[in-house]
């Protein structure tokens, strides 16, 4: 099984962008989900 990939610490910016897209739902479903994974993986939870 290979290692999970961990994204490095977000800029409060960066944060308020992903989140905006995330509350937002945004149309585009890759953005969304993109955005959703960022957001858990800065957090240190697990992307499956």
């Amino acid at each position: 099984m290979t290692e999970p990939v961990k994204v490095r610490r977000l800029t409060d910016q960066e944060g308020q962008q992903l989140q905006r897209i995330v509350r937002r739902g945004s149309t585009n479903t890759v953005r969304y989900r993109r955005a959703m994974m960022l957001l858990a993986s800065a957090g240190g939870n697990r992307c499956r």
